[in-house]
């Protein structure tokens, strides 16, 4: 699903404060995807189109979002999360008001009227034809990411190399885009594993015939195993010193094994494949604890344990690509080597949206946790299931 989309109001549910009737905003239900929105009541009736844009995207500071990121003018009092200090990202807003049946609601994105759209649009030149088209783009929608830094402290890595080819970047869908698709296309009952969802960075390490040294890598990048440290400084050479009008690098270099997070931690799950003799195999973790932050937010239980891989995915590489291997086979091969998985929270046969959302949202009673992965067995569908609660503190 794009971040900024066009999608069509399904339904309209009246909020209450206690017992008393919210007067002034309602909840709305859409066509295309599972999120709702807390909304001006009578703003959109049954059937309008209107412009969405999913959580986790950042705004820019534009006018079309000023009431978002200044409320009255006020920056302080706006409700979303903080990127390098400023108002900026898309969360989970929660309201003190409920459905009818006492249990709190969030709103999750942003819902935008057409015709603010189609104004703000045409305020930056962008053609009556062409405005249904590049939305994300237009609009200046960005997904953020922490930087990926390639070099600490005095070391010097000379950049990271691109990711390995026929291999998929760890993202999983937001289940509120995949409701549809879990009913038209696989079909209730449905049979599905819950896992941890690990708030840290995403890691990738493996094995293949293309690269037999072995691979570890970020969300998005390859890392390199051998860095440049600089361990003294050199004279000029008498070339140099007739060429005073050029900047010369006087540093003395020598190649080191990287100190890398992602290095220093996936190295030794690398050298047991190694050790074990494994071929186009592919680990799928979350680098966690510590002082690695994740998403940012205080309540991350991870990061009261120290830097680990938590391993929630098994691939195999056949034909060029990597496929997703079954739980049980992770499960196998954590058994042959020690690498500590996800924790499996629940396994079951659900007849419903409302079903897993129910399983889901007990087990985030009890435990703050950023959400939870569902699967089938065969690992050929998964999705992730966010906690709201979580997601509004960020």
């Amino acid at each position: 699903m794009d971040p900024v989309s066009i999608v069509t109001i399904k339904s309209k549910i009246p909020l209450f404060k206690g017992e008393d009737l919210a007067e002034r905003v309602e909840l709305i239900e859409l066509e295309e995807v599972g999120f709702e929105i807390v909304s001006q009541k009578d703003l959109y009736k049954i059937g309008d189109k209107a412009v969405y844009i999913q959580p986790d995207y950042c705004l820019p500071d534009t006018i079309l979002f000023e009431s978002f990121i200044r409320p009255g003018g006020d920056e302080g009092k706006s409700m979303l999360g903080k990127i390098n200090g400023e108002p900026r990202r898309i969360r989970a807003k929660k309201f003190n008001l409920h459905k009818g049946d006492n249990i709190v609601v969030y709103s999750n994105g942003i819902l935008l009227p057409m015709m603010e759209v189609y104004d703000q649009l045409q305020f930056i030149g962008i053609a009556p034809d062409k405005m249904e088209e590049n939305l994300t783009e237009n609009l200046g929608i960005t997904k953020y990411e922490e930087p990926e830094y390639t070099s600490k402290g005095g070391l010097k890595t000379a950049g990271a190399m691109s990711f390995p080819a026929g291999i998929y970047k760890t993202d999983e869908e937001n289940v509120n885009n995949l409701w549809n698709h879990i009913e038209k296309k696989i079909g209730y009952p449905i049979d599905l594993i819950g896992t941890v969802k690990e708030d840290g960075s995403s890691t990738t390490i493996g094995i293949t015939d293309a690269i037999p040294e072995g691979f570890i890598c970020s969300r998005n990048m390859r890392k390199k195993f051998f860095i440049k440290k600089v361990v003294g400084r050199r004279k000029k050479t008498f070339l140099e010193y007739l060429k005073f009008w050029k900047r010369h690098d006087l540093n003395i270099y020598q190649e080191m094994p990287s100190d890398d997070d992602f290095v220093k931690n996936g190295m030794p799950y690398l050298n047991m494949l190694k050790e074990k003799g494994y071929q186009n195999i592919i680990l799928r973790g979350e680098l966690n604890g510590g002082s690695l932050k994740g998403s940012g937010n205080k309540n991350n239980p991870a990061s009261k344990r120290p830097v680990n891989i938590k391993f929630f995915g098994l691939d195999k590489f056949e034909n060029g690509v990597s496929v997703k291997d079954t739980w049980k086979n992770l499960i196998n091969l954590s058994d042959e080597i020690p690498i500590d998985l996800v924790k499996q929270v629940f396994r079951g046969r659900y007849n419903s949206k409302e079903e897993i959302l129910i399983e889901c949202n007990n087990y985030f009673k009890e435990c703050m946790i950023e959400g939870i992965v569902i699967r089938t067995p065969d690992s050929s569908f998964s999705a992730k299931v966010m906690n709201l609660e979580y997601d509004s503190k960020k």
